[in-house]
């Protein structure tokens, strides 16, 4: 469902048995009876002004199954707020599947419009390998005054056991939601813990007689969406399931983490443990002479040719057809060349400590995804993981599983991050630094000519360096080349007026990690400079930052996220229209030579041409919202610098002057 920005409320939330309604599973044709008081209803009179608000909301999960029920009732207020009748069902491609989806409206006067339209499917999401896909659809005759419903099935995949959650809060304000949740159930089944995250106040749900979970709210604020925020699910007031052996006995916090951390070393020990192998892989890939650096980033290398199983979308029937085995230690990685990250890793770490090296595991929860709470004492929120190795005496992260990335950088979901280090001692939890912002850099080269009637054109070369190609090529692996050119073709339009035309001539780069991905094309932009009498307004770029559109209300309530530091480099020159020269160029433009965000813009008056040269460096990745005042400020400096002009004057009328 879209947002509608809503007022903050009070939060009540309380713990007690459903009563409120009858259960209606999403695959009934039955829905549930209507308040005459909520179709008269003008607005919302705990948040007043909203667009919409969500009347009710029931959600089902049956963990046994991996399958959750979905059902939603939200009024409509406004002209605004009939966006909501544009459902959007989130899943994952390969993960999930979305099932049994009925709708109606409901008017104000109690008619029903049953929903009989179409149901579309498209993509929001790439990257990493992950596609995130939307289940689409638009409710019939939605106007204010309307209620909308809708309820549909989410079934995941079942060969795997998923972590459970309730995501209380919604883009809306919601009235009431009711929750419950069935338990893995049998002979052994596990003992079921709760925690909250962001509702302000504890909630506990209550265990019912036939084991299952319960919880109704009450009156939940809306989460307003803006731009460069952290992602929705890792700031939604929330209630998290962590599912436990019943034999488990109480333990504090790091007691779980100590007694946690040493059983995972003695499976790494055990795994990694094959010396004969791996010393004969460590005297193959480097030789005596190497430095210590040299020759572990031949280790590095020579384990990034392993075929990584993870970034393979594959039925069991494909993996059973390519004789795909299970990897009982990295001696089976090597002999096989195939195995998924963690093994990879483990391969790293065993040739790392072969070579002299003091190498170990460290787990961690990905950034993109999930804070980490350790007081949580679940495991399972460090999926992902990373190498620690000490070099020279310094601590070096890498990640050679991630195929796309070269030796010292890793991908940024993976930095900034604590995890758990893995070794006999246990217990330990050690930072993961942020990188710089140089580690991620997109260089604009322009080579331009501006005609008499006002038009831009030329060619376009832009350098993706570091992380930003990195990325690009992880996310773009699954693309053959027209796919690519689509896809970077329309990042590089974003940044351009909206009149622009960019034609890709070609793209460099993809098969060296450690290179510059370089992306090659033709510019052109009608009416680009503005004609006054004889003189023209030449705008310094054609490059729209997109930072500034984004921070222009007065005020803000989330804090604000880059996903890693980042920097631009720009050199534009653009040649002038025969007898035109430059007049003027504005002074006291723009400088921000220190600071967490820095930007300069440097015009360069030549003979026939101007040259313009700017950097914007972005060396922050989180600022709280008590700073907006002074992001936003920043950024209007920036868009100030951007939309400078240089003032063209024709050689004639400068002769008549």
């Amino acid at each position: 469902m879209r947002s509608a920005t809503c007022l903050f409320a009070v939060v009540c939330v309380c713990a007690c048995r459903i009563i409120a309604f009858p259960s209606a599973a999403p695959g009934d044709d039955e829905w549930l009876p209507i308040n005459p008081a909520d179709l008269a209803l003008k607005d919302n009179p705990a948040s007043p002004g909203s667009h919409a608000m969500i009347l009710y909301r029931q959600e089902f999960t049956d963990a046994s199954n991996a399958a959750s029920t979905e059902y939603y009732r939200v009024k409509i207020f406004t002209e605004e707020g009939k966006q909501q009748g544009d459902v959007e069902i989130p899943f994952v491609k390969g993960r999930d599947t979305i099932e049994d989806i009925r709708a109606r409206t409901v008017r104000p006067d109690g008619t029903v419009i049953p929903f009989t339209g179409q149901v579309f499917e498209k993509e929001i999401v790439k990257a990493g390998g992950i596609k995130v896909l939307e289940k689409t659809f638009t409710m019939p005759d939605v106007q204010p005054g309307c209620i909308i419903e809708y309820k549909y099935k989410v079934q995941r995949d079942r060969d795997f056991f998923w972590n459970v959650g309730w995501s209380v809060q919604q883009d809306l304000f919601t009235r009431e939601a009711d929750f419950s949740i069935h338990p893995p159930g049998g002979a052994f089944a596990p003992a079921t813990f709760a925690h909250t995250v962001g509702l302000g106040q504890p909630v506990k749900p209550e265990k019912q007689k036939n084991g299952d979970y319960t919880l109704v709210v009450h009156n939940i604020p809306g989460l307003p969406e803006e731009d460069y925020m952290l992602p929705k699910e890792m700031l939604r007031g929330r209630v998290e399931f962590i599912f436990k052996p019943a034999t488990s006995s109480p333990q504090t916090s790091e007691e779980y983490w100590k007694q946690t951390d040493k059983k995972i070393n003695d499976s790494v020990e055990n795994y990694v443990n094959r010396k004969g192998a791996l010393q004969q892989i460590v005297a193959a890939a480097t030789t005596s002479s190497d430095s210590p650096e040299a020759k572990l980033r031949k280790l590095y290398a020579r384990v990034q040719t392993i075929r990584n199983l993870s970034y393979e979308d594959r039925t069991n029937q494909e993996w059973k057809r390519q004789k795909i085995q299970e990897n009982n230690n990295v001696e089976d990685v090597l002999k096989r060349n195939y195995g998924y990250t963690r093994e990879i890793n483990d391969v790293f770490i065993g040739l790392a400590r072969a070579a002299g090296f003091e190498a170990n595991q460290v787990l961690i929860a990905p950034r993109d995804q999930r804070f980490f709470f350790p007081n949580f004492q679940d495991v399972s929120e460090l999926d992902d993981d990373v190498v620690l190795v000490k070099l020279a005496g310094q601590n070096l992260f890498l990640d050679p599983s991630a195929k796309f990335y070269p030796f010292g950088i890793l991908p940024w979901n993976e930095t900034g991050v604590t995890g758990l280090l893995i070794n006999k001692e246990g217990g330990q939890f050690i930072d993961i630094p942020f990188p710089k912002s140089s580690d991620a850099v997109t260089e604009r080269h322009a080579t331009l000519q501006l005609g008499e009637d006002g038009s831009l054109s030329g060619t376009l070369e832009v350098h993706f360096i570091g992380a930003r190609a990195c990325a690009l090529r992880s996310d773009e692996r699954t693309d053959d080349e027209a796919g690519r050119k689509k896809d970077i073709g329309k990042e590089i339009k974003s940044w351009l007026p909206a009149a622009a035309k960019f034609d890709i001539t070609g793209i460099s780069g993809w098969d060296d990690s450690s290179a510059p991905l370089v992306v090659s094309g033709d510019l052109t932009i009608s009416d680009y400079a503005t004609s006054a009498g004889n003189r023209i307004l030449l705008p310094f770029t054609p490059f729209i930052a997109p930072e500034p559109r984004s921070f222009q209300t007065a005020t803000r309530v989330n804090d604000i996220y880059f996903h890693f530091p980042y920097q631009q480099r720009d050199d534009v020159s653009i040649s002038l229209p025969p007898n035109y020269r430059i007049e003027t160029l504005p002074q006291n433009l723009p400088n921000l030579a220190s600071g967490a965000i820095q930007y300069t813009i440097t015009p360069v008056k030549q003979a026939s041409s101007l040259e313009v040269k700017r950097t914007f460096d972005v060396q922050g990745v989180m600022f709280p919202a008590s700073a907006y005042s002074a992001i936003r400020q920043v950024f209007g400096l920036v868009k100030t610098g951007d939309d400078e002009q240089a003032v063209l004057q024709s050689a004639a009328s400068a002769h008549q002057n």
